[in-house]
Parts: structure tokens; C-alpha cells; sequence
């Protein structure tokens, strides 16, 4: 089922909040986060991000990333106003609570430890505020947060904000307990606890202010050929997100293309000389993604240099092909009409 949630035109709508969730590491929401804020921000939207995994910082090192490459090319890409949470703040928070801890003593050691209050309490506080603040100024359309690996307090609190919830998961048994209690019996598969918690909060915002949340589960790292073992994922997803209520959609291929561009911080929807080859795939099926996930109109997804560099791709092909073949006419002409049968519906001009 796709959506399409972008705000309309002439009205003064809160942001749409968009979070990238899943408390397992190593699933690709930081090179997720930053696709979807670039296909956004290239569609004209205005966008804010948020980083709120303090250990890894990985989303706001990518936004450095491509800060640099500006600098360095004096080239113009996009960028969101991101708005990370700072590790000073945490780092005072975390120095009181080893204070804390040495002056009650040994004995209740473990209920501070349990109760983690008092290391997400000035993180929370701060995130509010500077929520509410984008909220009020009314110039962002939406809002595209990068969550941590593990169960934290703040992490679940911004699950329950979600407008839409994007938990990428690797197409493995493995990494499907994050969603799926996986048990050696005969019984139908059951919710994990974090699946459990995470439906909980999204039903107390849907109780509160009557608005429910599109979750959807984006299966990456995906064989390009069905296996059981893919077979075997679908079924159990099928189960349980009948139980919770998230829509499963197709992800991510294993590409090198995404981790080389997470160094120079581009994506597959920058036109960058040199890479045209290995982003145009991965191009497709990202676009295929934010399609399925609707925060964007099909419209907004297409552009002109995107055809351009796919043309080229094509006429290099058929090219190729012709010296195979000892071809003799390479004319312009001739390689567009053969790059139209090696690409279907490939523009060749007039």
C-alpha cells in the first residue's frame, strides 16, 4: 500500500516526522536516513534531521562527509538543517550519574542502573525543545530522524512521534528477531519485545492525539534470486505483522556503492562524475523504495539529469556491443536506437 503524505499547498500543517528505527545495529538506517533526506530535499521539500545515536554519530558524520565535499569540489548538493543531539550534553548527564552512583553506595547500584532515568533525562528534555521549536517556525516539511541500536528510553519516545516509521531489518533469521521472538517450536512465531514496545507506543499516540503511524518494515541486504530462507522471512513477517500492524516493503541490494559513498557523503541521487555506472542501479531501486514507503509523489521522483546520465549508460552499452558485433555505423543516431532496445521505455529524443 503507498501513500503520499507530503503536506499540501497554502496550509501551515506541523512537519511530517519521519523515523528510522530498529534496535539492532548494522541494518543501514543511517544510509537510509540519508537517502530519504536527500530524495526529499531534492524534491523541494524542506527537511531537518536529527541524529540521536550519540556512540555512532554515523548520520552526522555522512552530513560532514558532505559538507567537505562541497568545500573541497565547489560543487553544490543538498543538505538538510540537521540538528544533532551533542555528546557534551550526554557526557554532563552521564558525569552526574557517576556521581550519583558513588555517593548511594553499592546497595542500590543496580535500580539507578535499572531505572536509566537520569542518562536520557537532559536528552529528552533538549529534544523536546528543539522539536517544538520547529514546530512553531513553521519552515520545515519534514522531519527525517536517525534512531540507535539497542532499547533506550528517548529512542522508544521517538518511535511514539513517528508520522511514519521505517525499521530496516537484513534479510536474515538472524537479524529477524528483532521483530520476531524466535523460538524452536511448532507454534505460530510470536512479536519480539521491542516489536511489542513499539506498538504499544505508537497505539498510546494514536489514543492521545488520534493519529496513527505508517510503519514499515524495509527488508535489506536482499539475494538477488528467492531462497527458502527469503521464503521463510515472508511467511513469518506475514504473521506477525498482522499481530502489530507494520507493511513489509522491498529494500536494498548488498552494494559497495553505498558504503564508498558514505565516505565522500554523496548518494545515489547526486550526479557525480565517475560513479554513474554503479549509482543508476542502486538509483532504481532506491527510487522503487521511497516510492513504496509514499512520502514522495512519483512526479517529484523523476529529473532530467537522471535520463541524461541512464542515456548515456545505454549508448555506451550499445556501442560496445556494435565493436563486438564489427558494427561499422556508430552514428549518434544508430547507438540511440539501439540503447532504446537494451533500456525499454529509454527517452531518444526526437
Amino acid at each position: 500500500m503507498r501513500r503520499s503524505v507530503g503536506p499540501s499547498s497554502g496550509t501551515r500543517s506541523p512537519p511530517h516526522v519521519v523515523v528510522i528505527g530498529n534496535q539492532k545495529g548494522g541494518s543501514g538506517k543511517s544510509t537510509f536516513a540519508m537517502h530519504i533526506i536527500v530524495a526529499l530535499l531534492k524534491a523541494g521539500k524542506r527537511v531537518a534531521s536529527y541524529d540521536l545515536d550519540l556512540n555512532q554519530l554515523t548520520l552526522t558524520r555522512y552530513l560532514g562527509n558532505r559538507h567537505e565535499w562541497v568545500r573541497k569540489h565547489e560543487q553544490k548538493l543538498e543538505l538538510p538543517d540537521h540538528y544533532p543531539v551533542t555528546k557534551e550534553v550526554h557526557g554532563a548527564t552521564l558525569r552526574r550519574f557517576i556521581s550519583r552512583l558513588k555517593k548511594i553506595g553499592r546497595a542500590h547500584k543496580q535500580d539507578l542502573i535499572a531505572s536509566n532515568a537520569l542518562s536520557h533525562g537532559a536528552d529528552l528534555r533538549q529534544f523536546i525543545s528543539q522539536l517544538r521549536k520547529i514546530g512553531r517556525a513553521h519552515k520545515h516539511d519534514f522531519i527525517v530522524i536517525d534512531t540507535p541500536g539497542g532499547v533506550q528510553h528517548l529512542s522508544l519516545i521517538v518511535h511514539g512521534m513517528a508520522d511514519t516509521l521505517i525499521t530496516p531489518i537484513n534479510d536474515s533469521l538472524v537479524d529477524l528477531d528483532v521483530l520476531v521472538a524466535i523460538e524452536q517450536s511448532d507454534l505460530e512465531p510470536q512479536p519480539s519485545v521491542y516489536a511489542k514496545m513499539v506498538w504499544r507506543a505508537l497505539e498510546a499516540r494514536r489514543k492521545v492525539n488520534g493519529r496513527t503511524t505508517d510503519w514499515i518494515v524495509v527488508r535489506n541486504r536482499l539475494e538477488s534470486v528467492e531462497s527458502s530462507n527469503q521464503h521463510q522471512i515472508t511467511q513469518v513477517l506475514d504473521v506477525i505483522q498482522r499481530t502489530v500492524g507494520f507493511r513489509v516493503a522491498r529494500g536494498l541490494l548488498e552494494r559497495p556503492v553505498y558504503r564508498e559513498f558514505f565516505a565522500a557523503g554523496l548518494t545515489v541521487f547526486d550526479p557525480i562524475e565517475g560513479f554513474e555506472s554503479a549509482a543508476v542501479p542502486a538509483r532504481l531501486e532506491v527510487q522503487s523504495l521511497i516510492r513504496e514507503i509514499g512520502l514522495i509523489d512519483d512526479a517529484d521522483l523523476e529529473d532530467e539529469a537522471f535520463h541524461e546520465i541512464e542515456l548515456e549508460i545505454a549508448q555506451a552499452i550499445a556501442k560496445a556491443y556494435d565493436v563486438v558485433t564489427n558494427k561499422e555505423d556508430l552514428s549518434e543516431e544508430k547507438t540511440n536506437k539501439r540503447a532504446a532496445t537494451l533500456v525499454p521505455d529509454l527517452p531518444t529524443g526526437s
